[in-house]
């Protein structure tokens, strides 16, 4: 789940970022062409989600970790 969420969260956020320096995920235009313009929310989705997937990961290994002792 870990690298997961990682890629996700690089996707995400690397397509806010990258349209700044004149490049863009060519994914992303695909649904900018199906849904009229709603990449950013995709963005903002997929980021959320890899955000979600880390938290997850770190949340649970925490529990793990004080159930152990």
């Amino acid at each position: 789940m870990l690298r997961t969420g990682i890629v996700f969260l690089i996707l995400g956020l690397g397509a806010f970022i990258l349209p700044q320096f004149g490049l863009q995920f060519k994914l992303f235009t695909v649904f900018g062409d199906i849904f009229g313009g709603g990449e950013t929310y995709v963005e903002i989705a997929i980021a959320g989600i890899g955000a979600v997937l880390v938290g997850i990961h770190l949340f649970k290994g925490n529990k793990d970790k004080s159930s152990a002792a």
